[in-house]
């Protein structure tokens, strides 16, 4: 059973690659994360016993299949030979945004650098734990001071957006603001380290290839080989922090260990959906990933907003024997919030969000910068989601960029600039 996962998922990626006339896309890209996810899943199975820890069962493996294969249909609309035009709205504005970015980034980065660096001194595995009791992290103090950085970090992928933009045929940039604004988007790996965390390392990288693919037909050789140098200098540090961090936290038992604890991390997610789905967990009603948005409908209805009582959530998992802090996915997240049938009407949701997004590209072969901004957002959601849920803890970032798609949106078209594809 743990093979019909990658089976589906490799039949939608042939079948959306000849759809795409078999060229390499975000589309295919994202479909292959979770490709590689799921034969991970498979050498676990194989070579790990891992399958002997849990139960596994076929109907959660179908639903976890259906609902996944449901929201990669919705990006099936995306061809990259229908993707020929970036429309810059409020262009003005734009140019505000970017650089204002620049000081505000890179002053997060300086901010977390050196949290950072103290969080990866000495044992790190143990700064980890301390850092998550609250014992020894300072970030806290900074108020909001750090509250800002840590939006500012989160809006990293606007960075690489513009550094993509200004290597661009047609956009009025230049490549030293491009470079400045790819190393100002490591302030979001250096706010994850400063909580000793290497995922910090894998988003920004996965972010990278993203962009990189969906700018590419609108760059020169030239400016490709730039960034491509740029992003490989700073790709090999990060990488080296990541697997440090690794070795600290599983490494202890040998080479054998490390291995296993990298295809668990990158595998692990159905086993887990599986376990969370056969104990059919209360819904939270958003509680969990969504708390703002409860807080904020209980104030409207004037009802009394409680907190999620996370001792009493994991001690509902753990009496059952299954471990909750685990990888799910998103749609496992989703499980958690809004129960099975409200799982299924999110990813429908997520489906329905993909396709309405690229209808423009459909019909114009332009993209708007608002629905690009939103694509974006939506692209993020699932390919980060091959892990779980990761915006739950950035809901200020993703009201910021719903603010944006809203200003771009309707801003009109009298100041827009228009940048054209210069390669199929």
């Amino acid at each position: 059973m743990i093979f019909i996962p990658f089976f589906v998922f490799v039949l939608l990626f042939v079948v959306y690659q000849s759809v795409n006339n078999f060229r390499f896309g975000v589309v295919s890209y994202l479909i292959l994360i979770y490709v590689a996810s799921s034969f991970c899943a498979i050498i676990l199975d194989s070579f790990f016993e891992y399958y002997d820890s849990y139960n596994v069962e076929l109907e959660p493996v179908l639903i976890f299949t259906f609902a996944l294969s449901l929201v990669f249909l919705g990006f099936f609309r995306f061809r990259d030979r229908d993707f020929c035009c970036i429309e810059l709205s409020n262009f003005k504005f734009l140019r505000v945004l970017e650089f204002s970015l620049i000081p505000l980034s890179l002053s997060a980065l300086v901010f977390f650098t050196v949290s950072a660096v103290s969080a990866l001194t000495g044992d790190i595995d143990a700064n980890r734990i301390l850092i998550s009791a609250g014992d020894i992290s300072s970030l806290g103090q900074f108020g909001v001071i750090n509250s800002i950085f840590s939006l500012v970090a989160n809006l990293f992928l606007l960075n690489i957006v513009f550094a993509f933009l200004n290597l661009s045929e047609g956009y009025p940039g230049r490549r030293s603001i491009a470079l400045l604004h790819l190393v100002s988007s490591t302030a979001y790996i250096f706010y994850i380290l400063s909580y000793a965390g290497r995922d910090g390392v894998v988003f920004w990288i996965m972010s990278l290839v993203f962009l990189f693919l969906l700018f590419r037909g609108f760059m020169s050789r030239e400016n490709k080989k730039i960034i491509l140098i740029g992003a490989l200098l700073m790709i090999i540090p990060a990488l080296i922090v990541f697997m440090q961090i690794s070795v600290s936290r599983f490494g202890g038992d040998g080479s054998a260990a490390l291995l296993f604890a990298l295809f668990d991390y990158a595998g692990q997610q159905v086993f887990n959906f599986n376990a969370h789905y056969m104990i059919d967990p209360p819904a939270m009603h958003g509680a969990i990933s969504f708390e703002p948005v409860v807080e904020l409908k209980s104030w409207i209805f004037g009802d009394v907003f409680t907190p999620l009582d996370h001792k009493v959530w994991f001690e509902y998992f753990l009496d059952r024997g299954v471990i909750p802090w685990v990888f799910p996915t998103f749609i496992g997240s989703f499980l958690h919030d809004f129960g099975k049938l409200g799982m299924l009407l999110a990813a429908f949701f997520m489906f329905l969000l993909a396709r309405v997004t690229l209808l423009c590209i459909k019909r114009t072969k332009t993209f708007p910068f608002s629905n690009f901004l939103l694509f974006i957002l939506v692209f993020q959601i699932v390919s980060w989601g091959v892990f779980y849920y990761r915006q739950y803890s950035a809901f200020y970032y993703l009201v910021a960029m719903f603010l944006l798609f809203v200003v771009f949106k309707f801003s009109g078209r009298a100041k827009s600039v228009y940048i054209y594809k210069v390669e199929g």
